[in-house]
């Protein structure tokens, strides 16, 4: 009798670890699912989503620096960049974003007490579409106009296509950290920029590209 007593007390003793581990395997499972459906439904990162591929190409890039008081250097009007889109998934223009580092400039403060100061330029397009740009942005990039930039397309940016005053604009430019500027910009002749494509819902970079600057003049 006491050997069976025995026994039983060795089994009931190895249960409780074991439903100690499922107990704590149940909550980290919990925790786990917790976690992931609070940043889904915060709009940080769709787990479900695949990220777009696409192959993007600059076909060319021209530009120049202005100086205060025009005509002087080149005008922010004759900075262009195009790009291609060779092949690949389309990009929805208002999930994609786009930034372009280099070298350049924009202007700060206002007339008669603005600058134009030079260095590190990053230019930013919250989006591909027509919103919050000047109209020729637009008729430039008819292409867009279904909302999709696609293989075969192409895409061309401008160093005024911010748009003033009536409403928000969607393009952004930083030059040396300062974020105060007109959200202009002129890239410096024969300098590399870089221009990188993310996806906006799955905070992945689709594609990144770079290229020499033409001289506009």
């Amino acid at each position: 009798m006491n050997r069976q007593k025995s026994v039983i007390r060795s089994h009931t003793g190895g249960v409780s670890p074991v439903i100690g581990v499922l107990l704590m395997l149940l909550l980290t499972l919990i925790l786990a699912g917790i976690t992931v459906s609070a940043i889904y439904e915060n709009g940080h990162i769709d787990p479900l989503k695949k990220t777009p591929l696409a192959i993007i190409e600059i076909e060319g890039a021209v530009g120049g620096m202005p100086y205060i008081g025009y005509p002087h250097g080149t005008p922010y009007i004759e900075n262009f960049i195009v790009l291609a889109h060779k092949g690949g998934d389309p990009l929805d223009v208002n999930s994609v974003y786009m930034v372009i580092t280099g070298y350049g400039c924009s202007t700060t403060g206002s007339f008669p007490h603005f600058k134009v100061p030079r260095g590190q330029l990053v230019i930013t397009y919250e989006d591909l579409g027509y919103d919050g740009k000047l109209s020729q942005y637009e008729i430039r990039n008819k292409d867009l106009s279904d909302g999709l930039w696609s293989a075969g397309e192409k895409l061309t940016i401008n160093g005024y296509d911010s748009i003033k005053g009536t409403a928000e604009s969607s393009v952004h430019v930083t030059i040396n950290g300062m974020s105060n500027t007109s959200n202009n910009y002129g890239l410096k002749e024969n300098s590399i920029i870089t221009i990188e494509i993310f996806d906006r819902d799955t905070k992945t970079i689709i594609a990144r590209t770079e290229c020499s600057v033409t001289p506009a003049r």
